[in-house]
């Protein structure tokens, strides 16, 4: 049996190694412990209001609290400077509960 690959598929290994990249600066940034979780997605909105693509950063710490970040690129275009200013963008308590 041969093994199949999807010719429209992104290059996994990239995204994967982008993915660890954007949760290790997230960590750096907010501070957060080893038993914090971090997650990376990237979604695509055809609504008239929406980014056609963005990338979203869910923090979610041991604690309760819950934040949210958005980046409105795609993921393997997302820069340390992006997530800085999408922290800085935060209104004080926003998306923490």
């Amino acid at each position: 049996m041969t093994a199949r690959t999807n010719p429209l598929a992104r290059s996994g290994s990239a995204i994967v190694s982008q993915a660890r990249l954007l949760k290790q600066w997230t960590r750096e940034l907010l501070c957060l412990s080893a038993d914090d979780t971090v997650s990376v997605s990237e979604l695509s909105c055809a609504l008239p209001d929406c980014p056609p693509i963005e990338t979203v950063i869910l923090v979610l710490s041991t604690s309760g609290e819950s934040r949210q970040l958005s980046v409105h690129k795609a993921l393997l275009d997302v820069a340390f400077d992006d997530i800085v200013s999408a922290i800085a963008a935060e209104p004080p308590e926003a998306g923490r509960e």
